[in-house]
């Protein structure tokens, strides 16, 4: 298989994970894309030699270079006591007290190769336990904490690492070397990040203010940053190019802010989505490859007789059960420490237990580990390299997999305090203050659409009907999702809804009778009413059928659509002849059904909640089959289609307006929650772009 084909293979894997996990949100994606690497290496025969420099420039880096830029500054100034404690300090730990347990645990391996183990094993995943945090609401500062540390401890668990395999490789160990090692790779690590990203910054700056740059410039640029600082510093300097990278991003970040007015919102805009697109896929391919390098990593040792096969994974869970309580154990020591300090702070061993969940290893660990040589300099096997490599996959996988279960079990009762904050933590008075939004996100939607179809009532003139039509049909769309989501989500009967399935069954037996009539009176041909017919059906089937397959409804829909074409051409009748009496029959099938629906409403006497909710529904009805009317007897010419597309324009600004000013009386109101109104913004904003980037259809 060559590079393109299984990069092709690879990101079709990340995105099938996307596709399950919206189904199974309750297991983390890491976990299925970890499966879908296993069944490509043991089915497709796929299999991926990782070489350790590439890896990390190509996956981690970029990765890292994205976390420390978005990373909250104001945190990691604040949280850096417990950020550089975890990062450095309880790696280090890890890696000695580990080690040596680990030594004492598997005889048969030597203290070097065990510290080397315990070292691989020293550095999260922020990936998979942000995946999980989602869904279990950790606290936000534990996340700060665990993000924050993931971007120092990946350069201190692999210069640890690195350090204790050439010790064994080369047969000896010196603490002084090797302290003068780990100082080189950090500190060059820390300055080559800094002037680097510093520099970079300071050239795109220049490049703008000399008006050469543009949004593609822009984009392009600021992804290749994370690629150059690494290879300058790993290739030329042989410092820590992870460490690089990371001070080079919050250094570039800073730089970026202070000249922020030097950029264009759109090349802001671009970049941030480009870069969450890259971050996303990255992601997903480090656990797709680590899925690819499981069945080879545990083959070795599987088919190794002199230990039992009960006896190595056994050997996994207790490293893992070792690594799991030196984290814990560290977390409960800070808590006892700032309690110490600060006689009000809480010692609760949840946290701690929590804190040790959240040490979740990943992808790195693995591509470090299988760089273990096969050889010493003296020519010997390095002894326990298999053993050492089904260990980390035990651990990675298990980790994985414990933190998924076990976080949403001890969270639901954990306080939303945490040992990272001593004093400064938010008191339960100060949470108490804090304003209560009544409005969900779905609801807010909701409300904003009904606003922005009022906004187009109140501007609908002869000229302009149809376009008006046209736009509250598409909002009338998005709010019955809405609506059914809604109803889904809290499992209640739905009038509306219930409603709405009466009157589009009422619609559709007027349209029905008036196809038939139409038939009778020889006005439409017997190959049409068969088309309409057929139409007319789908659409019944599809009112009883699961709303969740709207996709398969649309590829449903283009077959239909074809299928009829394709009828067409092969008729013995004109084209021209059968579309023209397809217009004629939906035109009058959209008044029948009109017709019907007025009829029901005016029998609806009086002004309960009822009533008004019958009304309103119809109404939506209607609007859409005026809409069918509209379509069929306009073919606007190339001039008409432009004036159109002036007008679609001008209406649909004015409605995003006037939906962006309802956001802002919701959130004024306190009906809205701060993260509710940015995200509302956001759609709107998107809605504005596309309108103006062309035209705004289907």
């Amino acid at each position: 298989m060559t590079l393109i084909e299984l990069m092709v293979v690879l990101v079709t894997g990340v995105a099938l994970s996307s596709i399950i996990s919206h189904f199974v949100p309750a297991i983390p994606i890491s976990l299925f894309q970890i499966v879908i690497g296993v069944t490509l290496a043991t089915m497709g025969n796929i299999n991926v030699e990782v070489d350790s420099h590439w890896f990390m420039m190509l996956f981690v880096a970029p990765i890292l270079f994205n976390d420390s830029w978005r990373f909250p500054k104001r945190e990691l100034w604040e949280l850096r006591a417990p950020i550089l404690g975890n990062a450095i300090l309880l790696v280090l730990v890890t890696t000695i007290a580990g080690g040596y347990a680990i030594h004492w645990l598997i005889p048969q391996l030597p203290l070097s190769v065990a510290l080397a183990l315990a070292a691989v094993l020293s550095p999260t995943d922020p990936v998979a336990v942000q995946a999980i945090a989602k869904r279990v609401k950790l606290p936000e500062n534990l996340l700060h904490v665990v993000t924050g540390e993931s971007l120092v401890n990946d350069a201190t668990g692999l210069v640890s690492f690195n350090t204790a395999v050439k010790a064994t490789v080369v047969g000896t160990f010196v603490l002084g070397d090797a302290l003068l090692n780990f100082a080189w790779m950090t500190v060059i690590g820390v300055l080559v990040g800094i002037l680097l990203g510093s520099s970079m910054i300071a050239f795109r700056n220049w490049v703008s203010r000399s008006g050469l740059a543009d949004v593609v410039f822009y984009t392009i640029f600021t992804l290749l940053m994370p690629f150059i600082i690494y290879w300058v510093a790993e290739g030329w300097l042989h410092a820590s190019g992870l460490i690089a990278v990371v001070t080079g991003g919050i250094a570039a970040k800073i730089l970026s802010d202070r000249r922020s007015n030097l950029l264009s919102a759109e090349a802001t805009i671009v970049s941030v989505h480009s870069w969450e697109v890259v971050v996303y896929v990255l992601n997903g391919l480090i656990f797709v490859l680590l899925g690819i390098t499981l069945p080879n990593a545990l083959h070795s040792i599987l088919k190794n007789t002199e230990i039992a096969n009960w006896q190595a994974f056994a050997y996994g869970f207790l490293v893992w059960l070792i690594v799991f309580f030196i984290r814990v154990i560290w977390a409960y020591s800070i808590q006892l420490g700032q309690h110490w300090h600060h006689r009000k702070t809480k010692v609760s061993f949840r946290s701690a237990i929590v804190s040790g969940l959240t040490g979740v290893r990943g992808a790195v660990t693995m591509a470090a580990v299988l760089t273990v040589p096969t050889v010493t300099d003296a020519g010997t096997a390095f002894v326990g390299r298999d053993l050492v490599i089904f260990i980390a996959a035990v651990v990675v996988v298990l980790s994985l997999i414990v933190a998924s279960i076990m976080l949403p079990l001890v969270t639901k009762e954990v306080s939303q305090r945490d040992f990272t904050q001593p004093e400064s933590t938010m008191s339960v008075e100060d949470a108490a203050d804090q304003p209560k939004a009544d409005i969900s996100e779905r609801r807010a939607q909701l409300w904003i659409l009904r606003v922005g179809i009022q906004k187009l009532r109140d501007m609908q003139t002869e000229s302009n009907r149809r376009i008006i039509h046209e736009l509250i049909s598409r909002r009338q769309k998005s709010a019955r999702s809405l609506r059914h989501r809604i109803h889904d989500d809290q499992d209640q009967s739905d009038f509306a809804a219930e409603k709405e399935l009466e009157l589009q069954e009422l619609a559709l037996q007027a349209q029905r009778n008036r196809l038939q009539q139409l038939l009778v009176e020889e006005h439409i041909s017997p190959i049409t009413y068969s088309l309409q017919a057929k139409r007319l059906d789908q659409f019944e089937a599809d009112l009883g059928s699961d709303r969740e397959l709207v996709d398969l409804k649309r590829m449903k829909w283009l077959y239909r659509r074809l299928r009829a074409d394709f009828r067409i051409w092969l008729s013995d009748q004109e084209s021209d002849r059968v579309y023209e009496e397809s217009g004629l029959a939906i035109r009058e099938m959209a008044k029948a059904a009109i017709k019907a629906l007025s009829d029901y409403v005016s029998r609806q006497v009086g002004d309960t909640v009822t009533h008004r909710i019958i009304r309103q529904t119809a109404y939506n009805l209607i609007v859409i089959y005026r809409y069918q009317i509209e379509k069929t007897k306009h073919v606007p010419s190339f001039d008409q289609q432009e004036q159109d597309d002036r007008k679609r324009l001008e209406l649909e600004l004015k409605t995003l307006s006037a939906e962006r000013e309802m956001v802002q009386q919701l959130y004024d109101q306190k009906r809205i929650s701060r993260q509710t109104s940015i995200n509302l913004r956001q759609c709107i904003n998107y809605a504005e772009t596309r309108a103006l980037v062309g035209r705004n259809e289907e």
